[in-house]
């Protein structure tokens, strides 16, 4: 800069002397004064100059101060989580499911919100460091968007249990069904931003608004764009508000799960954008690109009977945009809906006698309209739906008996789907496919809530060793989480990435696995499909398999039990429920053992007592009283199956092989249950000629099995 303005005026001086003469004093004092006067514009450039790249360099300098901060805070946490991360996670699960019953180990009593927030903190913990060290993958696979929404809700709901918030999809009628993308970690984003929404709100409305753009060919954008009308954020809060940060003096992580958010969304090449205006509520908008399954099927829901379409629908709900997303579901299916406000329906009594359809929210249903509803049913095909929400209310609440079913908000198009088939599908119907369908048949079903055992720790698996288990899970996490819980176990553990993966896992193992923990929410195939795949095979039909899943509604059990599944366990895991699971699928106590090993007077293919015990949830008191309850009952059915079969009442035979398929599978009886699932096959594809074979057989294997099961009882 300096050699610039010696240069400047050198130039500047040349100039002036060599177009001009030198004739007086007067001449020269001039010209002084016209170099001087050039000096000190020249000083005034070098200045400013100078100054304006001091400011520059500063910019800068507050840059990389600001990048170091932020390399640092992020060092923080990789400094602050132990090597074996994997052995934390697992120790965190056993503090968060331990709940003493006693005052033994006080420091252990976690409040529940608290105990959950550990859970969920180890999660994003686990998942920055993959994000760090470049782990996490992205996939291009087949998956129903349906699940994803019900693990989302089933999830961020029972953590924010009793929340006064109002959460509502509000999805657009032609978001596919099918979808091809990372199921996993669009959940795992949804997830994270719904957390962060509904922890910064008390009160009003969250929307999650579901929309599909940009349709070029296979090629889709979907946009999910979630709002609330809390306080909003400043500049700087959304400055930092993706930017992960520890805090020594309350040992706490902030802005993990947002963090998580937003590198997963650029790793599917996506976008996430957030929106806020003090006062007045935040808005995140998350846009992902997928591809379409089926790219020409407009229709991605298709009733089986046009009868089920082009209802009368009412609907009335306390909230009603929820109302209006609802009506958006029915109306999918070419059904005419109304929608009236809560405040309008209390005002005055509607006639509701045109409506095939009536929705109401929960808290409505007083005695006068109960009444109502009662006479209208009777004149009537009507239809009655009562309202909860996940949120707010527990779905297991007892309902008037004038409910035909419920819908618990927030709702999504398939189980609107699902819940018009079987509300108009015939009773008669339904009772003879949930008959076939029995669970029964599998062996043990247990349809309520898993209860959690105390004081269960690593060391309490050891029961197990042995034992063949299949984990049929996607999440790289819950994997994790799972087998080192269970490493000192001695399991002979195998891992499934999704139902697929275990179809074949268990077609192709030579050694039988004894239980298989079946996720729900996969891609490429999810555990309904993936069991009823199982179950084709009349060889696993007493093969134990539990769903693990985040949401447990009324209507989701029923898909659990119906296709093929022996019970569920909720998620986040609970070691103490996952240890009741195993004692009632897998007893292994030695003791039992031994004491099957002393009855070797018992011919095991005719009645295997140990895995019969093990039915009975290892208790073999409990097992004896079966047995002789079956002996009072069907000891003597041989003469009825006779009966039956020569008058060709096919039905009730039928009935009579379900009831048998059911207890001989669950007492260990193998043979007996082999010859009843062979004549259940000919009554279910009409080969009734066939039948009069089995009338001898039946009689000869069940005296066989009434012996064994005698002398048993008699030792």
């Amino acid at each position: 800069m300096k050699k610039l303005f010696i240069v400047y005026c050198s130039g500047a001086a040349t100039l002036l002397f060599a177009g001009t003469a030198v004739t007086s004093v007067e001449d020269t004092f001039w010209v002084w004064v016209a170099l001087f006067a050039l000096a000190v514009i020249g000083v005034l450039i070098l200045f400013v100059s100078s100054r304006h790249t001091k400011k520059i360099e500063q910019m800068h300098q507050d840059m990389l101060e600001r990048q170091k901060e932020i390399e640092r805070s992020q060092t923080l946490f990789l400094a602050n989580i132990s090597e074996n991360i994997h052995e934390i996670i697992a120790k965190n699960y056993q503090d968060a499911a331990f709940t003493p019953d006693t005052e033994e180990e006080p420091q252990r009593a976690l409040p529940k919100a608290k105990r959950r927030k550990l859970v969920d903190v180890t999660n994003d913990l686990i998942e920055f460091l993959r994000l760090k060290s470049k782990k996490v993958e992205i996939t291009h696979e087949k998956f129903n968007l349906n699940n994803v929404l019900n693990e989302v809700s089933g999830s961020v709901c029972s953590q924010f249990k009793g929340s006064e918030v109002e959460l509502v999809f509000d999805i657009d009628s032609n978001i596919p069904r099918y979808l091809i993308g990372d199921a996993r970690n669009l959940e795992k984003t949804l997830n994270n931003l719904l957390e962060y929404v509904l922890s910064e709100v008390d009160s009003g409305e969250v929307t999650l608004e579901i929309a599909m753009f940009g349709n070029y060919e296979e090629q889709i954008e979907l946009q999910f764009k979630l709002s609330d009308r809390g306080q909003g954020l400043n500049e700087a809060q959304l400055e930092s508000l993706f930017t992960p940060t520890y805090d020594e003096e309350s040992k706490t992580y902030t802005g993990l799960g947002l963090f998580v958010a937003k590198s997963l969304t650029e790793m599917m090449q996506g976008e996430l954008v957030v929106d806020s205006v003090p006062g007045k509520g935040t808005t995140f908008t998350l846009t992902l690109p997928f591809e379409m399954l089926d790219p020409g099927n407009r229709r991605n829901y298709r009733l089986p009977d046009k009868v089920l379409t082009a209802k009368n629908v009412f609907i009335v709900d306390r909230n009603y945009n929820s109302a209006l997303a609802i009506k958006k579901m029915f109306a999918y299916f070419r059904h005419d809906v109304k929608v009236v406000t809560n405040e309008e329906f209390l005002g005055k009594m509607h006639n509701l006698t045109p409506y095939d359809i009536i929705v109401l929210d929960e808290s409505l249903f007083k005695p006068r309209l109960v009444e109502y509803l009662e006479k209208l049913k009777k004149e009537k095909d009507l239809k009655v739906i009562a309202l909860n929400s996940l949120l707010q209310k527990d779905e297991q609440e007892e309902h008037s008996e004038v409910v035909d079913k419920i819908l618990s908000k927030p709702a999504n198009q398939e189980r609107v789907f699902e819940l018009i088939i079987n509300l108009f599908t015939p009773q008669r119907i339904q009772k003879s496919r949930e008959e076939e369908k029995s669970q029964d048949t599998y062996g043990l079903t247990y349809r309520g809530e898993i209860q959690e055992a105390p004081h269960i720790t690593q060391e309490s698996f050891r029961e197990f060793s042995g034992k063949r288990l299949l984990i049929v899970e996607d999440d790289i996490i819950n994997q994790k989480v799972l087998t080192n819980i269970l490493k000192v176990s001695g399991m002979k553990i195998e891992i499934a990435n999704n139902g697929r993966e275990a179809v074949n896992k268990v077609k192709e193992s030579i050694d039988p696995f004894d239980l298989v923990l079946m996720d729900i929410n996969m891609p490429v195939m999810d555990g309904y499909v993936a069991t009823q795949m199982i179950r084709l095979e009349s060889e696993y039909d007493n093969l134990p398999i539990v769903a693990f899943t985040a949401l447990a509604l009324e209507s989701e059990r029923e898909k659990i039990f119906n296709s093929g599944m022996n019970a569920f366990l909720t998620k986040p895991l609970n070691i103490g429920k996952l240890y009741t699971v195993f004692k009632m699928y897998m007893p292994g106590s030695t003791t039992q053992q031994q004491r099957a090993q002393e009855r070797k007077v018992i011919d095991s293919s005719v009645l295997d007592i140990a895995k019969g015990v093990g039915y009975a949830n290892g208790n073999e008191g409990f097992y004896m009283e079966i047995l002789q309850e079956f002996l009072d009952a069907y000891g003597n059915s041989s003469a009825l199956f006779a009966k039956l079969v020569r008058e060709h009442r096919y039905e009730q035979l039928k009935m009579l092989c379900l009831d048998m398929k059911g207890l001989t599978g669950s007492i260990g009886a193998i043979q007996m249950y082999q010859l009843i699932a062979k004549v259940h096959q000919k009554v279910i594809y009409h080969q009734e000629e066939m039948l009069t074979e089995y009338i001898e057989a039946y009689e000869k294997e069940l005296g066989r099995l009434r012996s064994e099961i005698e002398r048993y009882l008699a030792l």
